[in-house]
């Protein structure tokens, strides 16, 4: 049969597709999914019958499939925002619903009856490092914030099922601006830190502005202490506005000069000095905001003033030393020292919840890089708790413990906080990254990859955003994965490309990337996965042996962690310790089904019962989820 829509012509039985009489190349599986669809027009196609029909009932992962209906839709000049040719009807399928002008049959129907075929694509899981995790919790949300923590359903903390971040709309075009740190007038060790703690006050306070997007902290941390051209830093960021200026702390006073900047014309929308007392240095954040608001004629959304006050610190010595701890760098030595100021200002405040949010962050990285934690403290969940007791709403508090959900077999919890973070900062950068997280957990690769992008879309560039590299590599994307590198070129982006290069058979390559890796930080975690995949390709099982129960021991117990603990198990042929941690991620929330059941280093394993029961239950938990939330 011949059909035709729109300005597209499609012979099923020549196996051609024309747009505007131009010949399209189309691979044979996108092919038949075309030709399956419009046969059944009428209709919603399930993905069962795709796999029956298109597959032949073949195995295939999820994200095969919503690959080759991606590739359907270029060919005819569909997308997944606009549907206009092939709709998805969540869980239930997918539907043709252009309208067709003409069925003709094809003229040689009758000479060619070969039936089409059908070539299988498989994912090609990427055996990624644990170290992901490790750090990645940090880096996924919050850019320079801290990040979520537990539960707490409170009256003000309402939850829906339904999704805010509706991935078939597009997000709407929102002008972007840049805060960037305050350049100290008279630089002193003692007063420098207000340069990137006032910026981070601002941005956090400008999130709530309507219509306007805001370029997080994690970007804006290299430009502290350097001298810069605003509108050379507005462009290499790729925003409209930059906020930019300088202070001076002096005889117990702050003056602020602050100015903004259209980018794109270099026009001065406005310039204000402003002081205040040191004892009110927390007004000087609202003043900023409120200006920005003015000059842009924009407004805060309905929630921004309850939040505002909910987070208002009763002691200024408390808000100094809370200043202090969220400027200190993100290394192990800065996670110390901010443990140190934000204990202090929780003893001298303890109704201030961003310390508590903050405290938890720190103390929850420490813990994961196998650093010493005071023995004071408590979990980082206690802190998370806490955060949001005192309020509800409390966006680093609900980012953290999102992630810790996720990490703890919540994962079902840890998407209803992230859309309650959605709900209170809609196309905010770091909860649409924080629901990728989540996705990647429960196997969801399309929807992972696509509120990821979204991300980026937002906040370009952003390092924290880098574990979008283990979602491609989870769904057997190496090239878009290695594209992801230059968002952490040292020890992670080195790694990585190091555990491609090994999972390409280019072993020369590898070598060269691990020995690199251990030269950047030969006491990092990253060394000791680097240590396992060199003794791989060595045949030395003992030494890998003694890197992987150096990482094990450090009482990890994220799932994803454990998966890829699993797979060092697996690659050094240790079998039942492979089994057993396999088991342990699954039952403990990592049920990313295709990129388990894709993982090259189980292939030995297939024809194990065991491993086919934690197969079985890991489809079984991805099935239920997607079924659930999608």
């Amino acid at each position: 049969m011949i059909y035709q829509f729109n300005h597209i012509k499609i012979d099923d039985q020549n196996y051609k597709l024309t747009v505007k009489d131009i010949k399209v190349q189309v691979e044979p599986q996108v092919f038949n999914i075309i030709i399956f669809l419009i046969q059944n027009k009428d209709k919603v196609v399930t993905r069962n019958e795709l796999l029956e029909h298109v597959w032949q009932g073949r195995v295939v992962s999820d994200t095969s499939i919503n690959n080759s209906i991606k590739s359907a839709r270029k060919v005819l000049g569909d997308d997944g925002t606009s549907q206009k040719i092939i709709k998805t009807i969540h869980s239930r399928g997918y539907q043709f619903v252009a309208e067709l002008r003409s069925a003709a049959p094809s003229l040689n129907a009758n000479l060619n009856k070969s039936s089409t075929k059908r070539r299988l694509f498989v994912s090609v899981s990427v055996i990624s490092s644990f170290v992901f995790m490790l750090i990645f919790f940090w880096y996924q949300y919050q850019s320079e914030q801290p990040y979520v923590k537990q539960t707490i359903f409170s009256p003000d903390v309402s939850i829906s099922t339904t999704d805010p971040e509706d991935k078939n709309k597009p997000l709407k075009a929102q002008k972007l601006i840049a805060v960037l740190p305050f350049s100290n007038t008279k630089p002193n060790i003692d007063t420098d830190y207000l340069g990137f703690a006032l910026a981070n006050q601002i941005i956090g306070e400008l999130t709530y502005l309507e219509k306007f997007s805001i370029r997080q902290v994690g970007l804006i941390r290299k430009y502290v202490d350097k001298v810069i051209d605003p509108i050379t830093v507005g462009q290499e960021l790729k925003v409209d506005y930059v906020v930019s200026g300088n202070y001076l702390l002096e005889n117990d006073v702050i003056r602020l000069s602050v100015e903004m900047i259209e980018v794109n014309n270099s026009h001065l929308v406005w310039r204000e000095s402003m002081q205040v007392d040191y004892s009110n240095t927390f007004d000087l954040q609202d003043m900023v905001a409120q200006k920005v608001a003015k000059g842009l004629e924009a407004e805060f959304r309905p929630n921004f003033i309850n939040q505002r006050n909910r987070d208002i610190p009763n002691s200024a010595l408390a808000y100094e030393y809370y200043l202090r701890g969220i400027s200190y760098p993100q290394s192990n030595e800065g996670h110390k020292l901010a443990v140190e100021m934000l204990q202090k200002s929780i003893e001298l405040d303890p109704l201030y919840a961003p310390s508590y949010a903050h405290l938890g962050f720190h103390r929850r990285l420490l813990e994961q890089h196998g650093r010493i934690v005071p023995i004071e403290l408590k979990k980082a969940q206690w802190y998370y708790q806490k955060a949001l007791e005192l309020n509800p709403n409390q966006l680093d508090a609900l980012s953290n413990l999102s992630a810790l959900y996720v990490e703890t077999n919540r994962i079902e919890d840890a998407l209803l906080i992230t859309r309650k973070m959605l709900e209170i900062a809609p196309n905010d950068a770091n909860s649409l990254f924080a629901l990728g997280y989540i996705y990647r957990y429960a196997g969801m690769l399309d929807e992972s990859i696509d509120s990821m992008e979204k991300a980026l879309e937002i906040s370009p560039n952003n390092t924290r955003f880098r574990s979008i590299i283990s979602t491609y590599a989870s769904a057997g994307l190496y090239e878009q994965a290695l594209a992801k590198v230059y968002l952490d070129p040292g020890d992670y982006g080195t790694g990585y490309s190091g555990i491609i290069a090994f999972s390409q058979d280019k072993n020369e390559l590898a070598q060269t990337l691990f020995n690199r890796v251990i030269e950047i930080d030969e006491n990092g975690i990253w060394s000791l996965i680097a240590q396992v995949y060199l003794a791989v390709m060595d045949g030395d099982k003992e030494r890998g042996l003694i890197a992987l129960s150096k990482m094990v021991d450090t009482n990890v117990v994220d799932a994803e962690n454990m998966y890829y603990f699993a797979n060092f198990y697996a690659l050094l042929k240790e079998k039942e310790q492979c089994l057993n941690m396999l088991e342990q991620a699954v039952n403990s929330g990592y049920f990313n089904y295709p990129h388990i059941s894709h993982t090259p280093s189980f292939n030995y394993l297939h024809d194990d019962a065991r491993y086919i029961s934690i197969l079985q239950k890991a489809k079984q938990r991805h099935d239920n989820f997607r079924h659930k939330f999608l």
